[in-house]
């Protein structure tokens, strides 16, 4: 009697089968649409191949008829060259179709456009050599318009021809792809009968025996120790099924035993129960407690970037330009600082229950931000042939917002070399002085043709620009910009020729060196001096979690600190080694063979001056702060997540100090 297929080659057979004829589908639906896209992008990239060379054929045939007429007119060599260049370049994109396959018509049409462009040499050469004969000269260049007028048409024909060939070519490639359609249909159509088929056999062979053995041990957990499984297939649930009633025969002879067992077991149960009762409740407090203090150190990392990013997004954000920019600080970014502080005074409380048993607009350099516009679009004025003249001395410092002043530059840059495009014009000075104290006057004078209607410059919508070349918002926006930063912006034509955009901007004072940096004097440590003339603070930040080292790095280097950062204390010894540091941020908890603490132990070892400027932020500070080799100074720790201001003002005031001694190490 031939033995059936087991489970396990019922499984692969037909998971096989369906897998394999699944994979066949896929790869065939890919290779089909890849050839149809394929297809498709050479039809079109071939139509618009044609399509610009074609219009390269008709520009060139009028530029041709242009240089004709101003020979016969004034004859010259320039206009000689020029018709011989134009007439190379239209043989050279007629010759391109003389290689490319094309239906019978298309073909004709290309001759005939040959024939034309011919007849436009014959009659151009003829008016070239009757120069001294005005009227015959003229005639011939009539007959040269009527040829180029005709091979315009005659272009315009072949394009249309081609494109109806393409046409027909994707109708062709649509009803292959129907066919392929019905192809896969049917095959898909085949593999679900195979797939039912499949799941019938897989029904009958393993789910209702499944379930006969499902119900036994229901049964027989249920306390009903005569419950069987009925006889199976020869099959592994056939043996499973063996083995289950022989686990019954057993469970029932055990019962006795055990039922025995336990009555000689209740009584010492019984004593037992109260005293793990009270080791289980003190090793679920323990467990939690530890528990609480770990997640609660793991949380202070990201909550610590989490704030740290709010508040970077708050401060760069937060003087926007945009008002919908600043709408989106004011509603998501500080509530997402203030959450984050919530949570980690969430946090912190945690930890105490585990141990217990926005920027104004500033001064803004003129120049520069004027020098960015200036630079965007010196180029296109250099291409136009005209000159972008900046004239502003670096002293001059407004309250503006960088960007803003560099937007409102480029908008009138932009809005006068169109203007001198259109109607004539060399030359846009930029000028800015300093005016009644108080302002600075910004003047941007060009030589152009001025404005139409001063008095509309500023509506929204208006432009004197065709159609499509322009939204006439420039003008309004910077109006808007101006505004908002306290200032007026106004035009005028000038006297000669020209127009004039005048700004008046508050002045500012020129920034001083930031406060972190400015306090910092050369100084020597230990008999180790820093180098000479060196007054920026270099520190070293050490953090393994790579967000709080950037955004550390990036408030330091905000204040005009010089960074540098280690992601281990092995990498921040390293740098130690071939660096002199003013002040150290390190992280206690760190992975690696070196730690925070390893890190401050060699910095007490080796360079020992260093030692007594070390500030170690930690998630956890009441679990260091009363360690003997860390806690003799309460000020040597930061509590993550720290905010912005209170990491600042702890970096400021241990640079400011004379005394290099109190200096600390942050991490």
């Amino acid at each position: 009697m031939r033995r059936p297929r087991s489970l396990r080659q019922l499984f692969v057979a037909g998971a096989g089968t369906i897998a394999v004829a699944l994979a066949l589908l896929t790869v065939g639906i890919l290779v089909l649409f890849v050839s149809l896209r394929g297809s498709f992008e050479r039809d079109v990239s071939a139509g618009l191949a044609e399509q610009r060379t074609a219009d390269d054929i008709v520009t060139a045939v009028y530029g041709q008829l242009l240089a004709a007429y101003r020979e016969v007119k004034e004859p010259s060599a320039p206009n000689r060259a020029r018709y011989e260049s134009l007439d190379s370049v239209a043989y050279g994109r007629l010759r391109q179709y003389l290689f490319q396959p094309m239906a019978t018509d298309a073909r004709i049409q290309v001759e005939t456009i040959k024939e034309l462009h011919q007849s436009l040499e014959v009659d151009a050469h003829q008016a070239f050599d009757r120069t001294g004969d005005a009227a015959a000269a003229a005639g011939r260049i009539v007959e040269m318009e009527r040829h180029v007028t005709a091979l315009d048409l005659a272009m315009r024909q072949f394009v249309v021809l081609r494109e109806r060939e393409r046409t027909l070519e994707q109708k062709d490639q649509l009803h292959a792809l129907e066919r392929s359609l019905a192809a896969i249909v049917v095959a898909l159509i085949v593999l679900a009968v195979a797939g039912i088929l499949f799941v019938r056999t897989v029904m009958r062979r393993v789910i209702v025996p499944l379930g006969q053995v499902s119900q036994a041990a229901v049964r027989l957990g249920g306390g009903e120790l005569l419950a069987r499984i009925p006889h199976q297939r020869d099959d592994e649930l056939g043996l499973v099924a063996l083995s289950f009633n022989d686990m019954a025969d057993n469970i029932q002879a055990a019962r006795a035993e055990i039922v025995d067992q336990n009555a000689a077991l209740l009584g010492t149960l019984a004593t037992l129960r109260q005293a793990q009762q009270e080791l289980v409740q003190h090793e679920k407090l323990g467990a939690i407690g530890l528990m609480l203090a770990g997640l609660a150190h793991e949380l202070n990392n990201p909550l610590a970037g989490l704030r740290g990013i709010a508040e970077l997004l708050q401060q760069e954000l937060g003087s926007h330009h945009d008002p919908a920019v600043r709408k989106i600080v004011r509603e998501l970014v500080q509530p997402l600082v203030t959450e984050a502080q919530r949570a980690g005074s969430l946090v912190r409380n945690l930890l105490d229950f585990s141990r217990k048993a926005a920027a104004p607009d500033g001064p803004v350099p003129l120049a520069a931000a004027i020098g960015v516009a200036a630079g965007l679009r010196q180029h296109a004025f250099t291409q136009a042939g005209m000159t972008l003249d900046v004239e502003i001395a670096d002293s001059l410092y407004v309250v503006a917002e960088a960007q803003r002043i560099e937007h409102v530059a480029m908008n009138i840059m932009s809005n006068a070399l169109d203007a001198m495009l259109s109607g004539g014009g060399t030359r846009v000075q930029v000028r800015a002085a300093a005016v009644d104290g108080d302002w600075v006057l910004l003047t941007f004078d060009d030589d152009g043709p001025g404005f139409r209607e001063p008095d509309r410059a500023f509506d929204p919508f208006y432009t004197t620009k065709e159609l499509g070349s322009g939204t006439g918002l420039g003008l309004t926006l910077v109006h808007r910009f101006v505004a908002e930063v306290g200032g007026t912006v106004s035009v005028e034509n000038l006297p000669d020729r020209g127009a004039r955009v005048a700004i008046r901007l508050r002045a500012a004072v020129a920034p001083l060196r930031p406060a972190v940096a400015a306090h910092l004097e050369p100084r020597s440590v230990a008999g180790v001096g820093t180098a000479p003339g060196h007054t920026d603070a270099t520190v070293l930040v050490v953090d393994d979690e790579p967000v709080l080292r950037d955004v550390q790095r990036r408030v330091l280097v905000r204040e005009g600190v010089r960074v540098l950062t280690a992601d281990s204390g092995a990498a921040a010894i390293a740098v130690l080694q071939r660096e002199t540091c003013d002040l150290v941020v390190t992280d206690i908890r760190m992975p690696g063979e070196i730690d925070g603490v390893g890190l401050y132990q060699w910095i007490r070892r080796e360079q020992p001056w260093l030692a007594e400027r070390c500030l170690f932020v930690s998630g956890d500070i009441g679990e260091w702060a009363n360690d003997p080799l860390l806690g003799t100074h309460p000020d040597r720790f930061l509590a993550k997540p720290f905010g912005r201001d209170e990491y600042v003002a702890r970096i400021a005031s241990l640079l400011a100090r004379p005394d290099p001694a109190t200096v600390a190490l942050l991490g």
